[in-house]
């Protein structure tokens, strides 16, 4: 499971992702696995990305 700790520069920004997976293109970082971000879609899906594979608006 991700660090549900939102005490992170990063929380609650919205990015947009270099390849999109599913059809979605921007996301919201909700958490953090590791060295990874969790983002989570609009639809309520959530996926694990490094911090290369997306920019910040």
């Amino acid at each position: 499971m991700y660090e549900e700790d939102t005490n992170f520069p990063e929380y609650g920004k919205q990015v947009e992702l270099k390849e999109p997976w599913r059809g979605y293109h921007r996301g919201t970082i909700i958490g953090r696995n590791g060295y990874r971000f969790v983002i989570q879609f609009s639809s309520g899906a959530t996926i694990d990305l490094y911090d290369d594979e997306f920019e910040f608006d």
